[in-house]
């Protein structure tokens, strides 16, 4: 709990950005829309994508190796969880909402606080501490999730896509590799 000092600063720091967000609401929404538009469009009707998705592993050839960024780790992620996909030997997620969406309940086919089933392969989850939108697995499921922190050097929003232009990115997929 704050001070009578913290408070003192607090309401008019609260109020200026409160301000700010007001007379920019409309720049702020249009610029949060297209990304989390796509992921609550996929919450709410994501069963063609994972359709998609298994029909796609299907036609290749073991060992087959799911790498998605962003919401591309969400529906990897989910297609997975929802039912055995034969075939898939890993589980790469980049810069991923998947854990954030577990952990408050949002994610379709895994209620908070029920484990990864059996059948989802080895993951292996890519994360970087100034990207907002990527976010730690292995504390939410230990033993099941590999978490590699990495340093891109930009800062949000920049980090976010700023994962393809790491080596050690790269050299962490390759060494897991089946």
């Amino acid at each position: 709990s704050r001070g009578p000092v913290g408070r003192l600063v607090a309401r008019p720091v609260l109020r200026l950005g409160s301000r700010y967000a007001v007379r920019r609401r409309a720049a702020l929404t249009g610029a949060a829309h297209p990304a989390a538009g796509d992921v609550l469009t996929f919450l709410v009707r994501g069963g063609p994508l994972r359709a998609a998705l298994r029909e796609l592993v299907a036609a290749v050839e073991p060992p087959v190796v799911l790498l998605g960024h962003s919401l591309g780790g969400i529906i990897a992620l989910d297609t997975l969880i929802e039912a055995p996909l034969p075939g898939v030997r890993l589980l790469v997620t980049v810069g991923s909402q998947g854990p954030f969406l577990y952990e408050t309940g949002a994610l379709p086919h895994l209620e908070h606080p029920r484990p990864l089933p059996a059948h989802v392969p080895d993951w292996l989850n890519i994360h970087d501490r100034r990207d907002l939108l990527g976010f730690a697995a292995a504390p939410l499921f230990p033993g099941r999730a590999e978490d590699i922190a990495t340093d891109n050097r930009q800062p949000f929003p920049a980090a976010h896509s700023a994962y393809w232009t790491d080596p050690a990115v790269y050299r962490a997929i390759a060494e897991r590799l089946p």
